[in-house]
């Protein structure tokens, strides 16, 4: 009898702390040999077309590792809601990567996991820019799930929450410490910018025929 495939999701964003599906069993983890950049665009959830939000993708980093949960799809279904949100609305492509627990070797998980990267050449990416200058694109830019700055506030408060405190993203954090004194200089409260829209339902974003996925 031929073995049922796991489906394991990696997400380093905003599917940390808002997945929006559901799922039979999830693990905080990291992943080895990235870092965490907001160099990609985004038009459908975090920015418009006039004025696109930035969001987070993964950069190979022989020196590098991000936190994030894995997640474990109840079934193939899951994948119709993720591939588009993140490679049909968000431009992202798809990698395997292992997922490893904190913890000594004894007692340490290790899962592999679809993992969604944007790359250069889609047409949403936007590329490097200095922190100062990303946290103004973040602190001005709002689209139909929310304000830019949710998505780096709440990604960077769960991380604090998750991660050891020796392997935090000291680039996240200080980006968010820029955001926030970006919205007090335009007078916005972060408080205003925490919402509960947050992202469409899976209903609402599964298509009616499976998308492709794109393998690299």
């Amino acid at each position: 009898m031929a073995e049922v495939p796991e489906y394991w999701v990696f997400g380093y964003g905003s599917l940390c702390w808002n997945p929006g599906f559901e799922f039979k069993d999830s693990m905080v983890g990291y992943v080895e040999g990235f870092s965490r950049k907001f160099w990609q665009g985004n038009i459908a959830h975090r920015g418009t077309k006039e004025k696109p939000g930035r969001v987070a993708t993964l950069v190979e980093d022989p020196q590098g590792f991000v936190w994030g949960k894995a997640f474990l799809l109840p079934d193939e279904t899951a994948f119709r809601y993720l591939e588009m949100r993140e490679v049909y609305l968000g431009g992202y492509q798809v990698h395997k990567v292992d997922v490893r627990s904190d913890g000594s070797n004894d007692c340490q998980r290790t899962v592999n996991a679809t993992v969604y990267v944007a790359t250069p050449d889609n047409g949403q990416w936007l590329g490097e820019a200095p922190v100062d200058e990303l946290a103004t694109q973040v602190a001005t830019c709002s689209g139909p799930a929310g304000h830019n700055a949710e998505y780096v506030i709440l990604l960077a408060r769960w991380e604090r929450q998750h991660a050891p405190p020796h392997r935090v993203d000291l680039e996240l954090n200080k980006l968010e410490l820029l955001v926030l004194e970006q919205l007090q200089a335009i007078g916005v409260r972060p408080d205003d910018v925490l919402t509960t829209n947050n992202m469409p339902s899976f209903s609402s974003m599964v298509p009616e025929k499976k998308l492709r996925c794109l393998n690299i």
